[in-house]
């Protein structure tokens, strides 16, 4: 019926914002020193300490948010040491084992809820679990949280200093995947990135800038510079340091310039609240939880989902709830128009 699909499961199927395009023209148009050494890499870590109001961070340039993710989390976890993270946490469901690989056998323990994010009080319900065992139990070497979580909702402050207490109270190390913290950052008022992170007790986040409006662009922040230090003979051993690591950088100096960064997080989550409000009109959708950044999941039949499929309108088929139902997820990106919005639901029309 519709020949022209519409790709709206991911934000990763988005292009490159055209600021960050120029930026890896001029990148390729420079000629500096390699493997970090370079201006823009200089430049970057200039950029970093200022946006974070802090001049005693590390940072560490990647290409993928699972070698980001894993290697941030093995400067911690050794073979014989565990993280605690939510049981739907991306490491835990979709990196195929990469943190336990790089950590050369570290356990992931998790916690489950239908929050989506850990509870203080079942981090430490999880903790006395542990060490309660402690001889047949791997030891606590951290926790991981989401931010965003992975069913689109947002860590709060003070959700994130109860967890970041506990850790402190058990010497533990707090992780956080910010593969989405652009658009957590950009849903808040009036709230700064040290504040979101280092001030609340986050020891190293995973800072994902490809999902909105990079090629290919991570960074590992170590605010716990003790940490850099192990990371980066891992980075070296498992083959993850950039010869030409100036074309990462200068994609995250434009990222970063004048606010681009927020300015097109804010435009996704417009839009997935835009799209929230459409899809609550039709009665064969059930919206599952807040919309706080660019995500929206819906719950169906599978009849329903089919339909979706035919109309050429491809979301993210998510989570079985029982024979029937499923759960399918929307994800706008920067890219994302009210006018494509517009035409999903004018589709959906066609069926619903």
């Amino acid at each position: 019926m519709y020949e022209e699909k519409i790709l709206i499961g991911t934000d990763t199927t988005s292009g490159i914002s055209p600021q960050i395009l120029d930026a890896i023209l001029v990148a390729s148009n420079t000629k500096t020193l390699p493997y970090g050494n370079d201006v823009f890499t200089e430049k970057c870590k200039k950029i970093v300490k200022n946006i974070f109001e802090n001049s005693d961070l590390e940072i560490i340039p990647m290409v993928s948010g699972t070698a980001s993710n894993s290697l941030a989390l093995s400067s911690f976890l050794r073979s014989y040491g565990s993280v605690i993270c939510h049981s739907n946490a991306h490491i835990n469901k979709d990196e195929g084992g990469a943190p336990e690989f790089f950590s050369g056998g570290g356990k992931l323990l998790t916690i489950s809820n239908s929050l989506g994010r850990i509870k203080a009080e079942d981090l430490l319900k999880k903790i006395d679990e542990i060490n309660f065992k402690r001889k047949s139990s791997p030891g606590i070497s951290g926790v991981s949280i989401t931010q965003l979580a992975e069913n689109g909702t947002l860590y709060s402050l003070g959700e994130i200093d109860a967890i970041s207490k506990i850790c402190k109270k058990n010497n533990l190390y707090l992780h956080m995947d910010g593969a989405r913290f652009s658009n957590a950052l950009a849903s808040q008022q009036d709230i700064s990135p040290a504040e979101a992170t280092w001030k609340v007790g986050v020891d190293c986040l995973s800072l994902g800038a490809t999902k909105n409006g990079a090629l290919a662009a991570e960074l590992i922040i170590f605010f716990n510079k003790s940490l850099a230090k192990e990371a980066r003979y891992l980075i070296k051993q498992t083959g993850h340091v950039m010869p030409k690591t100036r074309f990462i950088t200068a994609q995250l100096n434009a990222w970063f310039k004048d606010g681009l960064w927020l300015k097109l997080a804010k435009t996704a989550n417009k839009n997935a609240l835009y799209l929230r409000n459409k899809l609550s009109e039709f009665n064969d959708f059930k919206i599952l939880y807040l919309t706080q950044g660019n995500e929206v999941f819906v719950k169906m039949t599978y009849l329903s989902y089919e339909k979706i499929l035919k109309l050429n309108i491809i979301p993210n088929l998510w989570d079985q709830i029982d024979k029937e139902h499923l759960v399918v997820r929307f994800v706008t990106s920067f890219e994302t128009t009210t006018t494509q919005i517009d035409e999903i639901i004018g589709r959906l029309k066609t069926f619903f």
